[in-house]
């Protein structure tokens, strides 16, 4: 049975253009990402077991992400603004059983949580996340049967953020991953330019060892150097603009 590693992006953002690309020490943000999950499922991927695809929407902007791409990766162009739906199109189209899901503003998600997802799908798990992370480093799976039964009802809806919300809690595996740090100021999420100036700070801190730094390495990094006070003022805007386009999604779609 074949997983998808889908990681969801597009190049279309308004607070920070085209955020994916940016490049850092001349590598855009995105590929560090994807040489990470690269290292992690190396045998998986050469043995045909797991697929890494940029899920994106089916926008003419959307084609650079094609000069990312490596070996063995796909990228797959689907629904504009309901990305649940998205996942179940590259499914099908690229016949994966499974999927776990990553955020492509979340450019150095733990790949052990990765792991630890793609294990309990395997082993049955309809729906499995990761808990206990600092925020942008969880990730989540599910399988493409329970996915497309979630999204009976939903297809023409617009679900962009916060889209978790069609999925039944009841039916979780909650991984809980080892606690890396009770910083609760540390945000590891691709919105802000705020954000990249962390993102930035962190990679030339970590050098050559980034694309194979484990997540404690990594928090004890942006801990010691007290680095999460680059972008941590900007929580409370984050939120608040989370929140209201939720809200937005919600009432379009509601009787």
């Amino acid at each position: 049975m074949r997983t998808g590693i889908l990681i969801t992006a597009r190049l279309g953002s308004t607070r920070l253009k085209r955020k994916h690309l940016k490049e850092v020490m001349g590598i855009p943000l995105l590929g560090y990402l994807l040489d990470r999950i690269g290292r992690e499922f190396q045998k998986e991927i050469s043995e045909g077991q797991v697929q890494v695809v940029i899920a994106t929407s089916d926008e003419p902007e959307n084609r650079d992400f094609e000069s990312l791409l490596p070996a063995g990766a796909a990228i797959f162009y689907g629904s504009l603004s309901n990305i649940p739906l998205r996942h179940l199109q590259a499914a099908q189209a690229l016949g994966l059983e499974r999927i776990v899901s990553v955020d492509g503003d979340d450019m150095l998600c733990s790949v052990s949580g990765m792991r630890q997802v793609y294990s309990a799908l395997a082993q049955g798990s309809p729906y499995a996340k990761t808990a206990g992370l600092p925020f942008g480093m969880n990730s989540f799976g599910y399988s493409t049967g329970f996915l497309e039964e979630a999204l009976g009802g939903h297809q023409k809806e617009t679900l962009e953020t916060g889209w978790g919300r069609i999925f039944k809690d009841s039916a979780v595996k909650e991984i809980a991953m080892f606690p890396l740090s009770d910083n609760p100021r540390l945000r590891f999420t691709l919105d802000y330019q705020d954000d990249f100036d962390f993102f930035d700070a962190v990679i030339r801190a970590l050098g050559d060892s980034v694309c194979r730094a484990d997540d404690q390495k990594i928090v004890d990094t942006v801990n010691s150097a007290g680095l999460y006070n680059i972008n941590a003022a900007i929580a409370e805007e984050y939120w608040s603009n989370f929140n209201k386009i939720v809200e937005k999604e919600v009432c379009v779609h509601e009787p």
